[in-house]
């Protein structure tokens, strides 16, 4: 195990016992273990290389933070965790030898990878195509080794991920992020770079699972092909919001090489739905390896039934003669010939497609701060998203209507060119006052044809109760419109992506 050196760790006062600095450690014996040199430093503990002297074998020695050691519930934890993981005997996944105390510190005695980090080798831009698909498939091996022993990693990215000098893939910290899993978002061990990687559920604090390793390797995937994250911000609150709403920029416009069914694969383990993603590491693994070999991927290759991965034998694929393929087809054909004429066919419009009334939702205008910009997008997406799966109404994408923002086109000018009947645009308010921000909402719903407003009001509320807003805002729209609403509509209208104001207000990260 190696990594990039940074700065040293000390133990504060009275927190369980010293965390020891590269200074006092470089050449002293800790237990019977000769420390050699500092590899690297992360939120998990300072790494060193050393030599084993009871087996004279050299291998990588991680001393963990101080209040995992001082805290007893920790150090259980810590044990279990490490035991679990040291049960994973995979040539993709970094062997855990033993664990250890000294002096009050806590150390693991790890697999020494000569090599360097994924992250390092991305540094330098994204990878060859049959590079990058060679590593994901040795992480989809790995993470298939682990889900089916029972163990999630919780913190897939490119900084846990070494490549060895004969270029071999090995997979670090298995049984160790459980831990770092407990910080959270809002905290500042959180960091945006760590947080890039999680998965939508993970960042709105539900649990993670199999298939969050999953989403997480989508990531890491798409890092390796375009050479760079695809959910990015300036700080906590932006990436989180682009994590969970946001769209990447298609792979193939990033990069020529890629081809439909990779970027199938990436789309697939990037879905905001859990239940939607690759339900296995294995079947990731299938789509990557045909892929490879330039196989075609299944015409359709819809999620698979969640279950706890285990170690069953792959299923046999049923035969099927080549006559009942293609009447399968035929009926396909006939079936996506007849929904095409149903939605566009004689009495459909630009503007009217198969009855729906068509909306165009423009970026809410920030009328402060120029670094709050960002809240009025999120606000802008969220309705945008709220409204977008309502019966008889067909919503403009946000990417589409983002041209708008800051636009001196006129709504009839928009209007036209986005082939809508109606848009809602709106204005954002700032007041700071008594140490907390308050928000007010203008929205305004236009109809096209002549202009006229439909609907507006402000709405005014302190920055933990703006998620009530944008839920209010979807509700007069629709009801404006004349919309009739299905009883799990109406509950989704009412829902709201997240309890935590942090998601939106960036304030705290002035913290790092």
């Amino acid at each position: 195990m190696t990594g990039d050196s940074s700065r040293v760790v000390r133990s504060p006062p009275g927190n369980g016992g010293p965390f020891f600095s590269s200074e006092t450690m470089i050449g002293r014996t800790v237990s019977h273990y000769t420390i050699l040199d500092k590899l690297g430093e992360g939120g998990m503990g300072v790494v060193y290389r050393a030599r084993d002297l009871t087996l004279n074998r050299v291998v990588a020695l991680k001393f963990l933070p101080p209040h995992i050691g001082g805290d007893p519930d920790e150090s259980a934890r810590l044990l279990q965790e490490a035991r679990t993981a040291s049960g994973l005997n995979h040539p993709g996944i970094c062997t855990i030898h033993a664990i250890g105390e000294h002096e009050g510190a806590h150390f693991i005695d790890l697999e020494f990878v000569d090599g360097r980090t994924l992250g390092n080798i991305l540094g330098q831009g994204g990878l060859p195509l049959e590079r990058a698909l060679d590593y994901a498939l040795q992480i989809c091996d790995a993470l298939q080794e682990a889900h089916a022993n029972g163990i999630v990693h919780r913190d897939i990215k490119s900084e846990n991920v070494m490549v060895t000098a004969r270029d071999r893939i090995k997979v670090m910290d298995f049984g160790l992020a459980k831990l770092k899993g407990s910080a959270k978002l809002t905290r500042p061990l959180s960091t945006v770079g760590t947080l890039a990687y999680m998965a939508p559920e993970v960042v709105q604090g539900g649990e993670a699972d199999a298939r969050s390793d999953l989403f997480s390797a989508g990531v890491l995937l798409s890092e390796m092909l375009a050479g760079s994250l695809p959910f990015r911000g300036d700080h906590e609150a932006a990436v989180i919001y682009s994590i969970a709403h946001g769209t990447p920029e298609p792979l193939s416009r990033l990069r020529r090489e890629v081809t439909p069914d990779l970027e199938r694969i990436v789309n697939r383990a990037l879905e905001k739905d859990p239940a939607k993603r690759y339900q296995t590491a294995a079947e990731m693994g299938e789509d990557l390896n045909r892929v490879g070999k330039g196989t075609p991927l299944p015409l359709s290759s819809p999620p698979r039934e969640s279950a706890p991965p285990s170690r069953q034998a792959p299923a046999i694929a049923p035969r099927v003669t080549l006559r009942r393929a293609i009447l399968a087809l035929l009926g396909v054909l006939v079936i996506v010939a007849a929904w095409v004429f149903y939605r566009t066919g004689p009495g459909s419009s630009k503007a009217e497609q198969g009855g729906r009334k068509m909306l165009a939702v423009l970026p809410f205008e920030n009328l402060g701060a120029p670094e709050r910009d960002y809240f009025a997008d999120g606000i802008t997406d969220e309705i945008t998203s709220k409204l977008s799966g309502l019966s008889g109404l067909g919503v403009i994408a946000r990417s589409s209507a983002a041209q708008y923002k800051k636009t001196e086109k006129t709504v009839r000018q928009i209007g036209d060119e986005l082939g809508v009947q109606y848009v809602l645009q709106g204005t954002i308010r700032w007041e700071d006052a008594g140490g907390e921000s308050r928000v007010r909402v203008t929205p305004q719903l236009i109809n096209v044809a002549d202009g006229t407003q439909m609907w507006s009001q402000s709405s005014e509320a302190v920055l933990s109760g703006v998620f009530t807003i944008q839920s209010e805002i979807a509700s007069k729209v629709a009801e404006a419109l004349n919309l009739r609403l299905l009883q799990p509509e109406r509950q989704a209208l009412r829902s709201r992506l997240t309890d935590n104001p942090e998601a939106y207000d960036a304030r705290e990260t002035e913290q790092r």
